[in-house]
C-alpha cells in the first residue's frame, strides 16, 4: 500500500476506537500511514467547541503531523480514532530523513497536502458562502447516500460539530424540516421521509 516506506522503517501498530493519537500541543514522535480505520482531526475551542478539519483514511497519512515533524513545530489540533485502526509508524527522525531523498514518498506528501488543501478550500467557500440550511439538507442527502439509507444516526450535537455551527442551530433547522414534513426526528437520528422533496428543496435553495 505504502510502497515508499523502506521495509526495516517503520512498526505496524492496531489504535482502538476512540484512542486520542494526539492532543493539540503534543510533540509529533511519528508519522503515521493508515492501513485500515478512520482517524478524525479536529480543531476545539476554547468553550468546548468542536470543528472537524478532515478525516485520515485507508491510505493516507495526517498532514499536520507531516508538517509538525518537518517544521517541528507542536501539533495545532486533536487527532481521535473514530473506527479501529492499523498503522505503520514512522519515527520522525527517519522520516524526515527519507524525505530528503525518497522521491516516491516526496510526490506521496505533495499531492497529498495539495488534495487536503483544496478540501479545507472548498470547506471554507461552504461556511462563508453557503446558508447553513442548505448545507444542513447537502449533509442529510449525502451522508444517506453514502451510508445507503435514509437514516441519519448522529445526535444534533454531532451533525453541528460536522458543520462547523453550534447545536442549538441545527436543533432549529431540524425541527423547520420535520414541520415541513421531509424528516423525523428520532433520538439520535434523523430519518428524511421525503427524499425527492427534499432533493428538490436542495436544488432551490
Amino acid at each position: 500500500m505504502f510502497p515508499f516506506l523502506y521495509d526495516n522503517s517503520y512498526i505496524t501498530v492496531k489504535l482502538p476506537k476512540g484512542t486520542v493519537v494526539f492532543q493539540e500541543g503534543d510533540t509529533c514522535e511519528h508519522v503515521a500511514f493508515i492501513v485500515s480505520g478512520v482517524i478524525r482531526v479536529a480543531k476545539i475551542g476554547e468553550n468546548g467547541k468542536e470543528v472537524n478539519l478532515y478525516r485520515v483514511c485507508r491510505g493516507e497519512s495526517c498532514v499536520l503531523t507531516i508538517s509538525s515533524v518537518l517544521s517541528h513545530s507542536p501539533f495545532p489540533a486533536t487527532a481521535v480514532v473514530e473506527e479501529d485502526a492499523e498503522a505503520f509508524i514512522v519515527p520522525k527522525d527517519a522520516f524526515a530523513a527519507m524525505m530528503a531523498t525518497n522521491i516516491q514518498l516526496q510526490t506521496f506528501v505533495y499531492d497529498m497536502m495539495m488534495n487536503r488543501f483544496m478540501a479545507m478550500m472548498q470547506m471554507i467557500e461552504h461556511i462563508v458562502f453557503e446558508k447553513m440550511d442548505k448545507r444542513l439538507v447537502e449533509f442529510l442527502l449525502d451522508r444517506c447516500e453514502k451510508n445507503k439509507t435514509n437514516i441519519v444516526e448522529m445526535t444534533h450535537e454531532h451533525i453541528a460539530t460536522e458543520l462547523g455551527t453550534a447545536r442549538e442551530v441545527v436543533s432549529r433547522m431540524l425541527k423547520q424540516l420535520e414541520r415541513e414534513g421531509y424528516v423525523q426526528l428520532g433520538r439520535g437520528k434523523v430519518k428524511i421521509i421525503a427524499k425527492e422533496k427534499l432533493c428538490d428543496k436542495f436544488a432551490t435553495m
